[in-house]
């Protein structure tokens, strides 16, 4: 019987670059004409870090079989750097996106919109990423309300798959406009954001969202 044969390598590569030419990087666990295709993005929000030693972990722990992950560990390295929520153009990236985008807020406020839709280069380069892999599922991690926001999806049923397995409640999201989900499910995909606890990530905790992560 011949053996299956060893998982491919990890492969890192740089899709993008922010506002103050930080690279946007993102890391592909598994083969790329994978089935299943995850995309999990851990920050969004510079001040909001929790969701990084989730995608570690799921990095060590690798890709069941079927299934590939695209971990992009930060989406806003120059809003982490400078430890606030917005980018280097005081834009909150998830209010950026070109779904039902509206005028909101001035720049550094909390959820400024920015001057137009995607007019944001982070913005720009998670939608050709978005569009290059064509995921099967995309979990954005946020903070702080320990719960699931959905808001449409083509398979509403991945979900609420991992709202259970991780532990924490489904809700419907707030009619957002420019966020990243919105945009994401509009092109028929199924995305979903995860806001956890206001502290940093325990052990458990983040072995449970690892669990919820390869269940779907």
């Amino acid at each position: 019987m011949t053996a299956a044969p060893p998982p491919p390598a990890p492969v890192r590569s740089t899709f993008g670059h922010s506002v103050e030419g930080r690279p946007l990087r993102v890391m592909r666990i598994g083969r790329p004409d994978a089935q299943n295709r995850v995309l999990v993005v851990g920050v969004v929000h510079g001040t909001e870090r929790a969701g990084r030693p989730i995608l570690a972990a799921l990095e060590r722990r690798g890709a069941p079989r079927g299934t590939a992950y695209w971990l992009v560990y930060s989406l806003n390295p120059d809003g982490e750097r400078r430890g606030r929520r917005q980018n280097a153009h005081g834009v909150d990236l998830n209010r950026n996106f070109p779904r039902r985008w509206r005028r909101e807020g001035t720049p550094g406020s909390t959820y400024y919109a920015g001057p137009s839709p995607a007019s944001e280069p982070e913005t720009r380069a998670l939608m050709r990423l978005v569009r290059r892999i064509r995921p099967t599922a995309t979990v954005w991690y946020h903070q702080h309300l320990r719960l699931v926001y959905r808001q449409g999806g083509a398979r509403p049923g991945l979900v609420a798959r991992y709202a259970r397995r991780s532990g924490l409640p489904l809700r419907r999201s707030p009619d957002l406009s420019g966020t990243a989900i919105r945009w994401e499910n509009a092109l028929g995909g199924t995305a979903w954001v995860v806001e956890l606890a206001a502290a940093k990530p325990t052990g458990s905790v983040v072995a449970r969202h690892v669990r919820a992560l390869r269940a779907l």
